[in-house]
């Protein structure tokens, strides 16, 4: 599949049959579960944005990032590294239970954050900056969505972040300070609902670990697919490229 294709399928994206099947199966117990670990908890991963830049990379590249397909296939090796190492950490917190449920939700964020700024190295962006912060959580955020029309709005607001030639146009630090507390925080409402709610039958040890490690997996292939889309609009503006929606 050429990267035209992979943008377009990615636009018209439902979720997957194990995410539907999972939701299904847990939607009764989602609501009480979110309550389990405040939003507060997620918050705060959310805002070590900063360490999770300077934690190892996830895959060593060795790839001429000015060849956009071996970009491509170098991002797809981030991903399958990020889904590996996830599903180990949710296996391993399914066979707790509830309470090894909660405390598996940073790892899980942290995990996702290093699949996002690798793979903006894949495609030759160092991440460096307020404005690339605010990109990777708008990325986050859209992995974590489902609803179709919520989709539609953050995909159109991520690609009016970037500019003509690839770079991102928000405004100076100073003024993306509060953008950036505010994406925090909605970034924590998806994530926080959207995980325990698909997590919920983690509360059964054994089975949770078949659960946890299933629905990390999903998780870290979705921030996947929606990191490569966001990077891949930038490379294909900087080259002169780009896809029409």
């Amino acid at each position: 599949m050429d990267i035209a294709q992979e943008q377009q399928r990615f636009r018209k994206q439902k979720p997957s049959r194990l995410g539907r099947g999972i939701e299904r199966l847990t939607h009764p117990f989602g609501k009480a579960l979110a309550s389990a670990v405040p939003n507060a908890l997620v918050e705060a991963v959310l805002k070590g944005l900063d360490t999770a830049v300077g934690a190892p990379q996830l895959v060593r590249f060795d790839h001429d990032v000015s060849d956009l397909a071996a970009a491509n296939r170098a991002a797809k090796k981030v991903t399958r590294a990020a889904r590996s190492i996830s599903a180990s950490t949710g296996a391993a917190a399914g066979l707790g239970g509830a309470i090894s449920m909660g405390l598996d939700i940073p790892a899980t964020i942290g995990i996702a954050l290093r699949t996002i700024r690798d793979t903006g190295r894949a495609y030759g962006f160092d991440g460096e900056g307020p404005a690339e912060k605010l990109f990777r959580l708008q990325i986050l955020e859209l992995s974590a969505l489902d609803d179709p029309d919520q989709r539609e709005a953050r995909i159109a607001a991520l690609e009016s972040a970037i500019g003509e030639s690839g770079q991102l146009i928000h405004a100076d630090h100073e003024h993306i300070t509060p953008v950036v507390d505010q994406a925090v925080e909605r970034v924590s409402r998806a994530i926080a609902f959207a995980s325990f709610r698909s997590r919920a039958g983690m509360i059964v040890p054994v089975v949770g670990s078949i659960v946890g490690g299933l629905v990390n997996s999903s998780f870290q292939d979705d921030v996947g697919k929606a990191a490569r889309f966001a990077f891949q609009a930038r490379r294909l503006k900087k080259d002169g490229t780009a896809v029409a929606a």
